[in-house]
């Protein structure tokens, strides 16, 4: 058996570009969905059966790609879109299941964070775990700061939190 070489590719021609305005995309665009509204085969999705194109669009799933040229259209015609409601509902669902930073999802306060930071970004010791720019003495060292057991124990204590608010949040 021998190895044949592949069929070449069969020759292409490039056409030129040209820009066009906003207008004319408009009505270009406009003019393919609302023919596209009633003709499958102009449909991304559409299948082919023994009778000709059929549309796999249903209300229960709706042709994202549609949608979105709908909202190219409207971009086009100069309105402002916020974001999409659909597609926030899936984001939603989809950060729920992921858990969300700092429990409810806030930002951290920056008094809070840049005071728990410390001298020079380097955390300093205080009595909840957390660093404390107070404990430092003239020389730079921590004084009073958890030993590195310590901090491991509570590093594996807080793991574990995480952990089972992340199930918690998976399961509801």
């Amino acid at each position: 058996m021998s190895a044949q070489d592949p069929a070449p590719l069969p020759p292409t021609t490039i056409l030129t570009s040209k820009p066009i305005t906003q207008s004319v995309a408009h009505d270009f665009l406009a003019a393919y969905l609302d023919r596209a509204a009633t003709d499958p085969a102009l449909q991304p999705n559409a299948g082919i059966s023994e009778h000709g194109p059929v549309s796999r669009t249903t209300a229960a799933a709706p042709n994202i790609i549609l949608h979105n040229l709908k909202r190219v259209q409207a971009g086009l015609a100069g309105e402002v879109l916020g974001r999409d409601l659909a597609l926030a509902k899936l984001k939603e669902g989809a950060q729920g299941a992921q858990g969300v930073q700092n429990g409810e999802g806030a930002w951290e306060d920056k008094e809070k964070f840049e005071h728990d930071q410390g001298v020079g970004g380097e955390p300093v010791a205080s009595g909840d775990g957390a660093m404390d720019v107070d404990n430092v003495d003239a020389e730079g060292d921590v004084t009073g700061a958890v030993d590195k057991e310590e901090r491991k124990r509570l590093k594996k204590e807080r793991r574990k939190a995480e952990k089972k608010a992340k199930v918690k949040g998976m399961e509801e």
